[in-house]
């Protein structure tokens, strides 16, 4: 089947994306923070953290803000809520990003990171440079297996820090999720960032065969 010619494969994919959408959106760990900070704290003496009930992606938000005066990066980060923490493996748990909203100053790197504990360093994965777009939010997801050997989390672009445990000891036993980001040193910051999460994505051998099944459901009825 070759998709220049053929429009069940156009509808087929378009029926994964829905589908993966969907099933993100339907199941996971989000927070929200419509009412609260939902748990996420400062994780950087350089930060400086605000709750906003409104200007999110939709309704509230939290606010990272940098602190000159220590000339470090910042972050928000969660050890406390269940749905964040422990073995991903088990929880089937192979997705996580956040939502984005710089404002004020181009980011050198925006992280999703892990840790065990605040005694050890972790793993994170870097999304890259981010510009201010005008208070535009971004969304960034990525997708890991937490049963990886470590060659094969570097080689899909994970960062084990110094002293850090193996990517599938970690994601075994998580016990912090963070969002950092880092910009130059004395220039001031102001990031806005949503629905951070932790997802059980479906596989695409999964939805492949669902979606087939779905086609030719589709044209026995047509």
């Amino acid at each position: 089947m070759k998709i220049r010619n053929s429009l069940l494969a156009w509808a087929l994919f378009g029926w994964l994306a829905s589908a993966g959408t969907a099933s993100a959106a339907m199941s996971g760990t989000v927070a929200r923070y419509n009412a609260d900070a939902e748990g996420f704290v400062v994780s950087t003496i350089a930060t400086v953290q605000i709750h906003s009930a409104a200007g999110g992606n939709p309704g509230g938000h939290v606010q990272i803000r940098k602190d000159l005066s220590t000339g470090f990066d910042i972050g928000t980060r969660n050890s406390t809520t269940p749905g964040f923490l422990g073995d991903y493996a088990a929880a089937g748990i192979n997705g996580a990003g956040f939502d984005i909203n710089v404002f004020n100053t181009t980011l050198d790197e925006a992280h999703i990171r892990f840790r065990r504990n605040v005694a050890e360093n972790g793993w994170h994965y870097d999304f890259g440079g981010i510009a201010p777009n005008a208070n535009l939010w971004e969304s960034h997801d990525v997708s890991f297996d937490p049963t990886w050997p470590d060659a094969t989390a570097m080689g899909m672009g994970w960062t084990q820090e110094s002293g850090a445990p193996s990517f599938s000891a970690l994601f075994a036993s998580v016990g912090w999720i963070e969002v950092r980001t880092i910009n130059p040193d004395g220039v001031s910051a102001i990031v806005g960032v949503d629905n951070v999460r932790v997802v059980p994505e479906p596989g695409v051998m999964t939805l492949l065969v669902a979606g087939l099944a779905c086609l030719r459901r589709r044209a026995t009825l047509s």
